[in-house]
């Protein structure tokens, strides 16, 4: 058992006493001012919350952290420390700043372990959370960690629902390294960890598809996460951010699946028109047809709720599930490529991360990009447009069903890792330019403030299947407020080549 037992009453009297406070003011020990010589076992903030309001120096064994002590109950309890950012808009909220780290995998002996006695569980059946506020855009030098304010904390503990999808998601990591571990027999010797490595590295990708709350870091020897999303929607429901909750039972992925098919013999071949005017949603609003919307309207729709974005539904925000419409031509190809997000060049070029003591280089798997292709699926609605394309309304558009699209390694490590790398050798190594674009005679073209157009020579749809493009009215000066290297260009955004996601589709069922 842990050795740093507490009453309840006295921990929250302590976290009490520091809400609101920056790590640099509870630093009662002159922590940031000797930062090299801490070994980080969780981090700066989770360090310091250890050692100057707790009062113990970090260790590194494998049980909870405390024990805590509540009227008759004696709870083995783990503290996290983990960071929020704010999101933009008038529905500003706290949302996770990455995956929230519980414990190694063990590999090799996983086979002989049950979820209710495995360190997994007991990591995470009663957690002590602090939250603070990473109020930097980019990532920063552990010293800066100082600034960041202690926002929150609370005693979790999993609903049922929550607890049948983690031990789900425990049962199919075990299941798979078990079969990996048996196709090794003989010896445990340094060859034979070399052939489970392997392995476990090509066949490690098939956990995406299933997997409800956790994630394996991606590097070796693996350690379970809790995926970004699911921290997102802890730290909603902490602090207040009312999210609306669907009528029926959601315990995991497979059950959404299930909900899916249900509404696709439901409502496969029915007009976008006639569903709008059976599930009550228009089409047309003030602001005109919302194409880019649609697939959010019918999902939320669909399911019995009534907000306008899904990530304003608990449920979707919980499994990290993006819905994005694809509407495929009468011959099943996709009409236009799909935009992702605002590429952040401050993370981008990072060449350093602090990881639980560790200081290594800044690799692939840390990256903005792999954690959103990683972290995240697509509900993907599917429509077809008519034979007939003459009046070309949204409304004559047909629903065709659901498949929910987990990237998979080969797309993550080809054209996604692809773009990675492109982007930081032009960013971090002289050669990104602004191409100026000319018309046939040769002169530069103009848009029309007068202003020469022009376009950084990120990579295009034509190089690769995952690239960058600008998002602007047109590419007049005014309207290019990024600048990199000197360069000032429009908002870079991700996308995804159009005939890249009907290809990854193609390869998935109907749900």
């Amino acid at each position: 058992m842990a050795e740093h037992i507490y009453e309840k009453a006295d921990l929250v009297s302590r976290f009490d006493s520091i809400l609101g406070l920056t790590l640099e003011q509870i630093d009662d020990r002159d922590y940031f001012e000797h930062i090299q010589a801490y070994a980080l076992q969780k981090g700066v903030a989770g360090s310091l919350i250890e050692q100057c309001v707790l009062r113990y120096e970090p260790d590194s064994k494998q049980e909870a952290d405390l024990v805590v002590l509540d009227g008759n109950k004696v709870l083995k309890t783990e503290l996290k420390t983990t960071g929020m950012t704010l999101t933009k808009g008038p529905d500003a909220h706290y949302v996770a700043k990455e995956p929230m780290s519980i414990t190694a995998v063990g590999i090799y002996d996983i086979a002989n372990q049950n979820f209710e006695t495995s360190h997994f569980w007991e990591k995470l059946q009663h957690m002590l959370i602090v939250y603070y506020h990473y109020l930097a855009d980019y990532p920063v030098e552990a010293y800066e960690y100082r600034h960041f304010p202690v926002k929150g904390y609370e005693f979790h503990e999993f609903d049922e629902q929550e607890i049948f999808a983690l031990r789900q998601d425990w049962e199919n990591v075990k299941n798979l390294l078990a079969d990996i571990v048996n196709n090794h027999p003989g010896p445990k010797t340094k060859e034979w960890k070399i052939e489970v490595k392997e392995e476990y590295i090509a066949r490690h990708g098939v956990l995406r598809k299933v997997l409800n709350y956790v994630d394996l870091a991606p590097k070796f020897p693996p350690r379970f996460r809790l995926k970004k999303p699911i921290v997102s929607s802890m730290i909603a429901k902490h602090f207040g951010f009312e999210l609306e909750q669907l009528p029926g039972r959601y315990a995991t992925l497979s059950d959404i699946d299930q909900k899916c098919h249900e509404l696709s013999i439901q409502h496969r071949g029915k007009t976008v028109g006639e569903l709008s005017i059976e599930l009550g949603f228009p089409v047309v609003s003030k602001h005109g047809i919302d194409r880019k919307g649609i697939g959010e309207t019918v999902v939320i729709s669909m399911f019995g709720g009534t907000s306008k974005k899904l990530n304003q539904i608990e449920l979707f925000e919980r499994f990290g599930l993006i819905a994005k419409t694809i509407v495929v031509t009468s011959k099943g190809r996709r009409t236009e490529d799909m935009k992702l997000f605002h590429v952040d060049f401050e993370e981008l070029v990072q060449t350093e991360v602090v990881e639980e003591g560790e200081v290594r280089p800044f690799c692939f798997e840390d990256s903005a990009l792999y954690s959103f292709f990683s972290d995240y699926e697509f509900l993907c609605v599917l429509f077809q447009e008519p034979e007939d394309q003459k009046s070309n309304a949204l409304s004559a558009n047909r629903f065709i069903g659901f498949k929910r699209l987990s990237f998979s390694d080969e797309f993550i490590y080809g054209p996604v890792k692809t773009l990675w790398h492109d982007l930081r050798d032009k960013v971090m190594n002289g050669k990104l330019k602004d191409v100026i674009r000319y018309d046939s005679d040769g002169a530069p073209k103009r848009v029309g403030s007068g202003d020469i157009s022009s376009a950084p020579n990120f990579m295009k749809s034509k190089e690769n299947e995952v690239f960058l493009r600008g998002s602007g009215t047109d590419s007049s000066l005014i309207n290019k407020t990024e600048c990199v290297n000197g360069i000032r260009m429009l908002p870079q955004y991700v996308w995804i080549k159009g005939s890249a996601i009907v290809d990854e589709l193609n390869r998935l069922e109907s749900i």
